[in-house]
């Protein structure tokens, strides 16, 4: 089940579309939050359940790690196995996943798929980024501060 619209898993299936003659081997996009919620999956080839829904809960909270190993804050992440290619997108609140087939050209993976998915998935990070702050927020902007006073405008 995917909670994405229609519109928006239709040019993500473009995009793989795009990127296959360039021997990109797509084979999944992977949506999810920081916190490991799913929001939506474009399959190229079908794919074992159970490794999709640890990818999507084990490895998209892993972000927030990054940080407190020292490693800054990661935007990207490429994990190399015998079977394929896993990259992480982090658009926070944003996790996009790409797995890749093990004679996958990342080279056509970063050159085009990734930017294609940057653009066109940046509406719904802005959303989800909305939708994530706290009420008192919206409320802030009635508030003014001035010499340690605080009022209602």
């Amino acid at each position: 089940m995917s909670l994405l619209p229609t519109s928006l898993q239709s040019s993500l299936q473009e995009i793989v579309r795009r990127c296959h003659p360039c021997g990109a081997d797509i084979r999944a996009i992977l949506l999810s939050t920081t916190e490991g919620v799913p929001l939506g999956r474009i399959l190229n080839t079908p794919l074992n359940e159970e490794i999709l829904a640890s990818i999507e809960s084990v490895w998209a909270p892993a972000s927030k790690q990054f940080p407190v190993l020292g490693l800054g804050k990661v935007q990207q992440a490429t994990a190399i196995y015998d079977h394929g290619t896993l990259i992480h997108l982090y658009q926070g609140p944003l996790v996009i996943t790409i797995l890749c087939g093990e004679l996958s050209n990342l080279g056509a993976v970063r050159s085009t798929a990734i930017p294609l998915l940057k653009q066109v998935l940046e509406p719904l990070g802005t959303t989800l980024l909305n939708s994530l702050k706290p009420d008192w927020q919206e409320e802030e902007s009635h508030f003014a501060t001035t010499s340690n006073t605080t009022y209602y405008q």
